[in-house]
């Protein structure tokens, strides 16, 4: 299933206050390292849709505890049977959770420079942009598919993203919220569960 979590920009001192004694000594220690705020608030957010999603899907309530791939990909210590992803932007954040290899990441409707867009576009996808009035919104959607399928690996920006064209990969499937766009791998397409942070 997907979750996601929206207007996580909205949320303050208030929410973290309520987060923070719910969350592990692993994710608490993590937390600590990030500078920003919004960082702070969206990593909470992401560990509590997590633990959400482990009560309602497989009645799992014990704390959730990560290892992690040789690029940082995290699956559950207790449950490597279980697979999950989560992502953040600077406005919402999302996770999945599955019985098979997923992931997922969202990213923020906002200006990419064609310039960036020579980073993580092929060729022709670059030409194409080119032709758009408007073609920020082009580039985060592709972004967001090639981060997304990236993270399916665990290789990360390992991957050279260029190479990777969306349109090979029928598994990973798009969606458009107000400020974001949210790419997921899984065979089916899913309906996202829009949560919100009180029901955490």
């Amino acid at each position: 299933m997907l979750y996601i979590v929206e207007n996580t920009d909205q949320l303050g001192n208030d929410f973290l206050a309520d987060a923070l004694p719910r969350l592990s000594l692993q994710r608490l220690r993590q937390l600590d390292e990030r500078k920003a705020f919004i960082d702070k608030i969206n990593g909470a957010v992401c560990y509590l849709m997590l633990q959400y999603a482990l009560r309602t899907e497989y009645n799992l309530t014990e704390p959730v505890t990560f290892t992690y791939g040789q690029h940082g990909k995290p699956s559950l210590a207790q449950h490597p049977d279980i697979y999950f992803n989560f992502s953040h932007c600077r406005n919402a954040a999302a996770c999945i959770v599955s019985n098979q290899p997923n992931s997922v990441d969202i990213a923020d409707l906002r200006h990419v420079s064609m310039r960036t867009a020579r980073f993580f576009c092929s060729d022709a996808e670059y030409t194409a942009v080119q032709q758009l009035d408007d073609p920020c919104d082009e580039l985060v959607r592709l972004w967001s598919q090639k981060e997304c399928y990236a993270k399916l690996s665990g290789d990360g920006l390992f991957v050279h993203f260029r190479s990777v064209l969306p349109n090979d990969h029928p598994e990973i499937h798009t969606l458009k919220g107000k400020r974001y766009y949210c790419s997921y791998y899984s065979p089916d397409e899913l309906s996202p569960v829009i949560l919100d942070p009180a029901e955490l």
